[in-house]
């Protein structure tokens, strides 16, 4: 017992040092600012407010409180560094190396083979995705109490095969194991999702190494209990997948049926249902994105399903003699099941991190398999130099993989590498040249992007914002109006427009974007506050007008609960030019002070100088 938990602790302690040089990467250009720089409630840490985020909101197309609260918690004592938020991710992973390594001990009562095990789990390069990549807290944090829910499952299971197993204290012990494992559910899939298919796993560990079905002969008496036991399990799963199917499709996260039809999401799923055990042998050319394919050959899809159906009847023949290999690769693909593409999220035809829970179960077979085929005692020092080999390969690349994910560059300069015609590595890489002030370089990602993939919106705005921000006026204003001319109800284009026109000093036709973007989305922030202010403080007599700029400013005022200091400024200057002097010097004074809570030096200063005009019943004039 006390050797198990030293091995435990071991793989602990060697996973965070792979590890331990995330502490210095930078964040990933690529959804980690929408959990920190551009999340205010991450900036505030644990508050009422920001709890109450972490429940109510949906983050990247995600409803994740647990995520969110354990975002809150790294920046409550660290703040929004990356550095602080890339150990965190490591320490969960090390963490899940030690709970798998527990739990397959527990389960079979084979140390090594569950050293082995967890050891290639956590040290492969695979893994290096879900750890590197802040935004992937989710993935670790999930299996996490994925992990743990297994282990409290397997206590509950252990109390039932004891002696005296209906003596009150037993019966108290698989209750509280029972809920324990049911909570650890619970906040598995209030961290990610993709634990939904958690109890089919538990039907499969009931199958080997459980052996709970005493006669092995699949009869309907003995599924039955081993079902209607776990129903919580089953209801929450459902109650989940109904959540999640809402969320995302709420969220425009998944790809529309009239996009991309069933033909080429079966293709897709059935090439990576091989693919991610082909990169578990074969771990190099790894990369952030991998582009969704354009065609797809018939012939080769249908030797591939054909693979697939071999591989799993082959696993089922051996039931009696290996079980391990039908529960490894049952296990690979029902857990992959959510993420394989059937129902596509995003452009991405395949991850890294999908795999983080789904290998588990290949690499459980594959270990077990080889330890029975090297067992006569001449084969162990075969097997145990080839496991030290393996490992130590496994290491080496995963070392490696990780220097790429030091920060966007890095990433993405890899990612064009190894799939050259990767419109979304381009874009991204862009992102990349463009905050490190390379804008240069950042146009020509962004127009590489562009020529390979025409029609995406995303990188189009990019350019054109970067070329608006370099003072190519005419060459942003030319990318704006293909934008339009390709989605005339973008209200964002409009609202950019707008801005870039405003800037030539061309107000008339700024004024008319900024109005077509309300018509868009009468909730826009931004153009409710450009177009009060224009109306407030306008040098033309001819475009002021004090009561509609209090209307549009109130309105912004309430969309963001009078808490953003510009947008209460607005509403000050507005109060001032329809002659409501007193109104504009309160809402002038509330701005001053909240600009100082904020620390906002510059609109402090600003709203100081209106206020005293304010006072000197002068409005504000640009």
């Amino acid at each position: 017992m006390r050797r198990n938990w030293i091995i435990a602790l071991l793989l602990a302690a060697a996973t965070l040092a792979l590890y331990w040089p995330v502490r210095s990467f930078d964040m990933i250009y690529f959804d980690d600012p929408l959990l920190l720089t551009e999340c205010p409630e991450a900036q505030a840490g644990l508050t009422w407010a920001s709890v109450k985020w972490a429940f109510t909101s949906v983050v990247i197309a995600n409803w994740q409180p647990v995520t969110n609260l354990s975002f809150l918690a790294v920046s409550q004592f660290f703040g929004i560094a990356p550095g602080a938020h890339h150990l965190a991710n490591a320490v969960i992973h090390a963490a899940n190396a030690a709970l798998l390594f527990l739990l397959l001990w527990r389960l079979t009562n084979s140390t090594w083979r569950s050293a082995a095990a967890a050891a290639i789990f956590a040290w492969h390069p695979l893994r290096v995705e879900s750890v590197a990549w802040i935004a992937e807290r989710k993935d670790v944090l999930c299996a996490f109490f994925f992990l743990l829910t297994l282990l409290a499952w397997t206590k509950r299971n252990e109390c039932c095969v004891l002696r005296e197993k209906t003596s009150p204290s037993r019966i108290t012990q698989r209750a509280l194991f029972f809920w324990l494992a049911l909570i650890f559910f619970a906040l598995a899939l209030m961290s990610k999702p993709m634990a939904v298919t958690l109890p089919f796993v538990v039907l499969l560990l009931d199958v080997w190494p459980l052996k709970r079905m005493a006669s092995g002969k699949w009869r309907v008496t003995e599924w039955k209990p081993l079902v209607l036991e776990k129903i919580p399990f089953f209801a929450l799963m459902i109650l989940f997948c109904a959540v999640t199917y809402w969320v995302q499709h709420d969220y425009a996260a998944m790809t529309p049926w009239d996009k991309l039809g069933l033909a080429p999401r079966a293709a897709n799923a059935i090439s990576s249902y091989l693919a991610y055990p082909a990169q578990l042998f074969w771990p190099l050319n790894l990369a952030a994105i991998y582009p969704f394919p354009k065609s797809y050959d018939v012939t080769q899809t249908v030797l591939k399903a054909a693979l697939l159906l071999a591989i799993s009847i082959g696993c089922v023949t051996q039931l009696t003699r290996r079980p391990w290999l039908a529960v490894g690769w049952f296990w690979y693909l029902g857990t992959a099941l959510p993420i394989i593409g059937l129902v596509q999220v995003g452009e991405q035809a395949m991850a890294d991190r999908y795999t983080y829970l789904p290998l588990i179960g290949p690499v459980v077979a594959l270990v077990w398999t080889a330890a029975e085929m090297f067992s006569r005692p001449r084969r162990e020092k075969i097997i145990q130099a080839a496991a030290v080999l393996i490992v130590s390969t496994l290491v080496v690349l995963s070392a490696r993989q990780l220097q790429f994910w030091r920060n966007t560059i890095a990433l993405f300069e890899h990612n064009v590498a190894v799939t050259p015609a990767n419109a979304s590595a381009y874009f991204t890489l862009g992102l990349g040249y463009e905050h490190a002030g390379d804008t240069n370089r950042a146009l020509v990602c962004y127009r590489t992007a562009r020529m390979i993939e025409p029609r995406e919106f995303q990188n189009r705005r990019s350019l054109a914002g970067l070329l608006a921000k370099q003072g190519q006026f005419a060459a942003a204003e030319e990318e704006y109006d293909s934008l339009l001319a390709d989605e005339p109800t973008e209200h964002l284009d409009h609202l950019a427009l707008a801005g870039l026109l405003a800037a030539q000093g061309r107000t008339d036709e700024s004024l008319a974007q900024l109005n077509e973007t309300l018509r868009l989305n009468p909730d826009c922030i931004e153009a409710l506050n450009n177009l009060a202010w224009a109306f407030a403080t306008s040098p033309r007599a001819e475009i002021r007008d004090g009561p509609r700029a209090i209307q549009l400013a109130q309105h912004a005022c309430e969309l963001t609960h009078f808490e953003k200091t510009i947008f209460l400024g607005t509403l000050a200057a507005a109060y001032a030019e329809a002659g409501k002097f007193d109104d504009a010097i309160t809402t002038a004074q509330k701005t001053c002070d909240l600009a100082a809570k904020n620390g906002e030096t510059n609109l402090l200063q600003k709203n100081q100088e209106l206020l005293e005009r304010y006072r000197q019943h002068q409005p504000a004039r640009e």
